[in-house]
Formats: C-alpha cells, sequence, structure tokens
C-alpha cells in the first residue's frame, strides 16, 4: 500500500519508473509464456532428436629403439576408406522407396477427365506390419551401401565383397562413427581414390596407427607383442560410448613398459541426431603420445647371435645373451625358436599359429629369462672358486679312479657316502690339478674338494650371485630359479647331496640370464651387476623440455668377497679350456684366430645338465657353454644354453665363438668409422 499510495503523490519521475518497471515484467513474463507454451513442443522435439556420445580417441604408441637408435617397434600410417552413414540418409530414403511395394487402383473418373485423356488407375502403397518395415529398411540401407561400395571396388580395380551381418553390426551399435569399407590400402589404391574422390557420396579416408616390428622376428621375445585392446587404461575415463582400436602390450617390453608407450587417451563427444547419425563432434581432450624406450641391445649383434644359434639352417631350442660385463648391459638376448610379433596385428598363419600354441616347441617362453635349468658343469667356477678360498692348492694333484665297469674304462668315477653313491666321471683316469680338472671338466675333482672343503663358502657366493632370485629386468617374463640355502643342505645330511650341487645338478635350477650375471662376475672383479635391458625412457617429442627417465649403467647389486689371486686361477683355467688342446671347448676355437684374424682370447666352461625322463632314468639335455672375452681386459660375457644338444663344446661352443668374431666385425667397423671422422 505505500507503493501505491507514493505513486499518488503528483512525482513525474517516479510515475515514469514505475511504468519501466512495469513494462519490463510484462516483456520477460511474455517471453515465459512464448517459451513455455507457445514453443515448447519445438524446444521438446530438438532435445529429443539430438544426444551426446562420447568417443575414447587413442593416443600414438611410443617407439621402442636400439642403443643406436635404430627402430625396433614404431607406428605407421594404416589408411582406411570409410563411410560416414550420416550422409547417406537420402540414398537409404530413395532404396527405400523404390522397394516399397505398392498396388494398382483403378477408380471411376468423371467423364471429363476421360475427355482430356487423363488416366484413373492410381498406384497406392501397401501397408505394412512393423516387421515387414524394418525389414524393408535394412534392405534399402544394405542396397545403398552396396552401391556405393562397387563404384568404389570399380575405381580402385579390385572387388570389395560387401559383409551384410557386419555391417548390421556396425549400424546399430556404432552408427555414430565411419564404417569402414577397406582397410589398409595400398598407396597405389590411395592415388586411385583420391583421382576419383568428389564423385563418391560420404566416403573418404581415414587414417589409424598401426604397430609395426621392422625387424621381424629380431629380439621378438624381448620385444614382446600387442593385441587389440580398446581399454581404458589405470586412471583413464572408463565410460565411453564408442571406442576407436587401440594396442595393449602383454608381454615383453612391450607389456612391463605398457603405461609408459600407450601414452594417455583423449576424448571427443559427438552429438547425434534421433536416428543416431553425427551431426558435430567436439574434442575434450586431446591424446597424449607415449613415450620412446631405448634399451641396451645393438640390434646388429641380436642378428648375428640370432643367425649363430640357428644350427645347420634349423632353430634350435635355446637362448644366447651377450652381457657387458662392467655396465651389465644386455648386449643381445636371444630365445629359440621365435615367432614374428607382426603376426599379432595381421594375423597367423595356420602353420604358425600351430607352432605357437605347440606345447613341446615352447615358442611362447622367453627361454633367456623364464625357464630355468640346472647348470651343469658351469658352475663348476663358482665351485673351484670357493675351494680356492677356502685353502685348495692349485697345483695339488689329484687321482681321478678309473671306472671298474668294462664298457666304461676309459672313464673315471667316484663313491661318495656311506651308500657309495657312484657318480660316474666324463675324463680319463689319471692325475689332475686345478687347471687342468676345469678344462676337461673333471666331476671327481670338484666332487672331492667340495666334500673336502664343505659347501659353506659355496652356498654363501651363490646367494651372493642371488641364485633362486629374479634379476629385476622388465619383461614380465622372468623365473627365480632354484637355490638350495645352507639349512635346507644340513637337514638332508646326505653327501650325495652336496656331491650333485658341487657339479651343478641337484637343487640348482638357473636361468641364461643369471648365469650371464654370474659369469660377468667372474670376468670384472666379483662385481654382481644388476642387468640393464633400458637405458632411458622419453618424451616422442623432440621439442619436449620434459626430461628424460635414465636407468644409470653399472649397478652393483653385491660382490663375491673373493681374492683377486682366487679370480685369477679360475679366469687361467677357464682360457685353457678354449686354447688347451685337452680343453672340451679347443675344438670350436683352435680354428678362431685363423677365422677372425688376431682373435679376441676367450675364457670359457662347457656344461652338460641332466633331468631325469618320465622312466625316472637320467638323460643328458641340457648344453652350456659361458664365457668372457677378451682375456686380457674382459668386455663381453657370452652365454649360450641349447636344449637337448649333443655338449657344450659340440653345440655350445661354435655359436659362441660365431658371437665372438661378429662382436670383432662390429668393432673393428666402429673403429673405421671413427678413424674415417678423424680429421
Amino acid at each position: 500500500m505505500l507503493i501505491f499510495d507514493q505513486l499518488k503523490k503528483n512525482d513525474p519521475q517516479l510515475r515514469l519508473l514505475a511504468v519501466v518497471i512495469f513494462a519490463c515484467l510484462f516483456v520477460l513474463l511474455v517471453g515465459l509464456w512464448w517459451v513455455q507454451i507457445v514453443r515448447a513442443r519445438d524446444y521438446q522435439a530438438h532435445l529429443e532428436t539430438q544426444s551426446f556420445r562420447s568417443v575414447r580417441v587413442p593416443s600414438v604408441r611410443g617407439k621402442i629403439l636400439d642403443r643406436h637408435g635404430e627402430v625396433l617397434a614404431e607406428n605407421r600410417p594404416n589408411y582406411n576408406l570409410s563411410l560416414y552413414l550420416e550422409e547417406l540418409s537420402g540414398p537409404f530414403r530413395k532404396e527405400y522407396r523404390q522397394l516399397r511395394p505398392v498396388k494398382v487402383v483403378t477408380n471411376s473418373s468423371p467423364f471429363w477427365k476421360e475427355w482430356f485423356g487423363v488416366s484413373n488407375v492410381k498406384t497406392q502403397r501397401i501397408k505394412l506390419t512393423s516387421e515387414q518395415d524394418e525389414s524393408l529398411q535394412w534392405l534399402a540401407r544394405y542396397r545403398a551401401v552396396s552401391n556405393i561400395t562397387r563404384q568404389i571396388s570399380t575405381i580402385l580395380h579390385e572387388p570389395l565383397p560387401m559383409d551384410a551381418a557386419k555391417f548390421k553390426r556396425h549400424y546399430t551399435a556404432r552408427r555414430a562413427l565411419p564404417y569402414p569399407v577397406l582397410t589398409d590400402l595400398t598407396p597405389a589404391q590411395i592415388a586411385r581414390f583420391e583421382e576419383h574422390y568428389p564423385g563418391l557420396p560420404a566416403a573418404d579416408l581415414e587414417v589409424l596407427s598401426t604397430r609395426i616390428y621392422p625387424h621381424g622376428p629380431v629380439a621378438s621375445h624381448l620385444l614382446g607383442y600387442v593385441i587389440h585392446d580398446d581399454s581404458s587404461a589405470e586412471g583413464e575415463n572408463a565410460f565411453f560410448s564408442y571406442r576407436l582400436p587401440d594396442y595393449r602390450g602383454v608381454v615383453g617390453v612391450e607389456g612391463a613398459l605398457d603405461s609408459k608407450l600407450r601414452g594417455r587417451a583423449g576424448a571427443k563427444s559427438v552429438v547425434v541426431n534421433s536416428l543416431g547419425y553425427r551431426q558435430t563432434d567436439e574434442v575434450w581432450s586431446g591424446a597424449q603420445p607415449g613415450k620412446n624406450v631405448t634399451l641396451t641391445i645393438d640390434v646388429r649383434l641380436q642378428k648375428e647371435a640370432e643367425k649363430a644359434l640357428r644350427i645347420a639352417g634349423y632353430q634350435v631350442e635355446g637362448a644366447a645373451i651377450v652381457m657387458d660385463v662392467h655396465t651389465g648391459d644386455i648386449l643381445a638376448m636371444v630365445s629359440s625358436p621365435a615367432t614374428d610379433p607382426n603376426n599379432f596385428i595381421s594375423g597367423f598363419t595356420p602353420a604358425e599359429y600351430a607352432r605357437w600354441t605347440n606345447d613341446v616347441v615352447k615358442m611362447q617362453r622367453n627361454r633367456a629369462t623364464q625357464d630355468h635349468y640346472h647348470p651343469g658343469s658351469i658352475f663348476k667356477p663358482i665351485v673351484g672358486l670357493a675351494c680356492l678360498e677356502m685353502g685348495l692348492n692349485p697345483n695339488e694333484k689329484y687321482q681321478v679312479q678309473p671306472d671298474p665297469n668294462p664298457a666304461r674304462a676309459n672313464r673315471g668315477i667316484i663313491y661318495v657316502g656311506r651308500d657309495r653313491k657312484s657318480f660316474e666321471d666324463t675324463v680319463s683316469p689319471g692325475e689332475y690339478d686345478f687347471t687342468r680338472a676345469m678344462a676337461k671338466s673333471s666331476n671327481s675333482y670338484f666332487i672331492t674338494n667340495g666334500l673336502r672343503y664343505g659347501v659353506e663358502k659355496l652356498i654363501e657366493l651363490g646367494q651372493r650371485l642371488h641364485l633362486g632370485e629374479r634379476m629385476g629386468i622388465p619383461t614380465k617374463q622372468e623365473a627365480a630359479g632354484n637355490f638350495p640355502t645352507l639349512r635346507s643342505l644340513n637337514t638332508a645330511r646326505r653327501p650325495g647331496d652336496t656331491a650333485n650341487l658341487c657339479i651343478g645338478q641337484g637343487a640348482i635350477d638357473v636361468t641364461p640370464l643369471q648365469v650371464a650375471v654370474m659369469t660377468s662376475a667372474l670376468a670384472n672383479g666379483g662385481k654382481v651387476l644388476w642387468p640393464r635391458l633400458v637405458a632411458r625412457i622419453e618424451s616422442a617429442d623432440p621439442a619436449s623440455t620434459e626430461s628424460p627417465q635414465i636407468f644409470p649403467p653399472g649397478r652393483v647389486r653385491d660382490h663375491l668377497g673373493v681374492s683377486d689371486r682366487s679370480l685369477k686361477i679360475v679366469k687361467d683355467a677357464m682360457l685353457a679350456d678354449t686354447e688347451h688342446p685337452e680343453g672340451t671347448a679347443y675344438p670350436a676355437f683352435r680354428v678362431y684366430p685363423r677365422m677372425v684374424g688376431s682373435a679376441m682370447r676367450v675364457c670359457g666352461k662347457t656344461g652338460t645338465a641332466q633331468v631325469k625322463d618320465k622312466h625316472g632314468k637320467l638323460q643328458d639335455h641340457i648344453v652350456w657353454f659361458i664365457s668372457f672375452a677378451p682375456y686380457e681386459s674382459p668386455r663381453y660375457a657370452v652365454v649360450v644354453m641349447v636344449e637337448s644338444g649333443s655338449s657344450g663344446g659340440g653345440t655350445c661352443a661354435p655359436v659362441a665363438r660365431d658371437i665372438y668374431a661378429a662382436i670383432q666385425k662390429l668393432e673393428t667397423a666402429a673403429a673405421e668409422k671413427t678413424l674415417a671422422r678423424t680429421p
């Protein structure tokens, strides 16, 4: 009432202000009435005919490179020819009208229509049930897409089959996304399409990223492989309407470092109408590319090692490792046989898939890190090192006793324990000092001295080498192996168990990678290193200011804690294995200097491990050769293991010899290249 009382006063300005306020309120009420009442149906229809769909956009996967920057795994553009279905609504309706059944209706016409020649025959659409109408619409869509597919087939000069079921699945579930007609176009197909592109409705090229491995099966177990998987990674949004094709690493470097290589997927929204066709799209967040991973592998040496492990052109079942004895860098790691990781992208042939899934061949397992074996005689350098540390005189003679078995009169034998358990020897009867026993690999010598000095030091050295523990390389393919404790041996209180351990049998199982670390420790003065496979992880963008993640070389995990004298004695004894005529590896290395000129002097040790067959009988099965070179200043450790080989000297030593020859050639080429750059 006070307001109206004020308005009754003779105040023109106040009355004008009141008029303006009431006019604004009137306009506001009219606007609300117009939106809520008059245009309500229009806004409701607009809301019903549009909705949002979220789309997961994968990132570009990072590269995997060798130590020199050679690409081991990368991405290439994959061109797909696709149809945008929202642009085909017109052809869909046209086909539907042509397919819609009609009937002829004759009506009586006025006399004047007959005078002018107007026909009284008309067509009328037949009424269809909802099921019939839906079926007809599907046929119309299929025919419209088939017509365009035939045009594309004519342009590309090759037949393009139309899969009706595939089209129906895409139209039902992924209508807002382009429908792929042809994938992985060749450059010639791309050129033909671009030449005729203006005449093709709704067709366009899509570019997707495809994972490839340029070197095929080279280092395939080490690299691992990827599979098609568009699921969200950890930390990403898990709720998407559609997901574009993506990859996920399974094993190897691809699997262990998948989160680094995969990057972070992006997201975009697609506005679709009531029919599900795309109207517009908008990027919410851009995809962040994955990072590049640089390995310590030298792909040139990797190829040579894989070539050397093909005996008589056949991929043997075995493994080979080349390691830098001072840095722990894995320069080559071979597991044989292997398959091409590109098969997981392009598909396996039936024959190759049968090999991949064969439980006997075990192609899926990385024999270098995932399987563990008895080391056999390659463990004797550690046994000898333990005995030397406990006071063994390397010049003291030991008499190997002859085997009473007439069939083995030229071989030795030793009996252990009260039950006189026998251990056959591979050497002839006679006198042996430390060097000769190592070179000829006498079981009797190392069993006798192992029992004489006890196993405490041997167990200590095995623990310092971290046998029975994982080495920590990022491949998701590593086994810990087995190594006994002092308590377990003391509990058994059977000399036979200790004797077995002294010749690398019994309760000890090692992986070739563990053996490579052990061999490097013998070569570098007793440092037990962490093996290094990844050198660094860095941004794929050269202009990025983000600091790379560096994995330092030469990380020391432990020390053997033995004297230089003992290491020198073992080193000289291993040299005799390759250079002395009685050495088990001498036949493989006697031609080595003539083969490569001034060859590296190689210190080595052969080994043969036995396993029990299904009848419980011991059979020679695993053969080894461990080595390091050059003798004067070791830089490389080479370990070779072959399943079902003839012997360490006959099967594995020649493989190691060829690897050392390849190392020398690479070193010579690098030196010549450096010399050529010197002014």
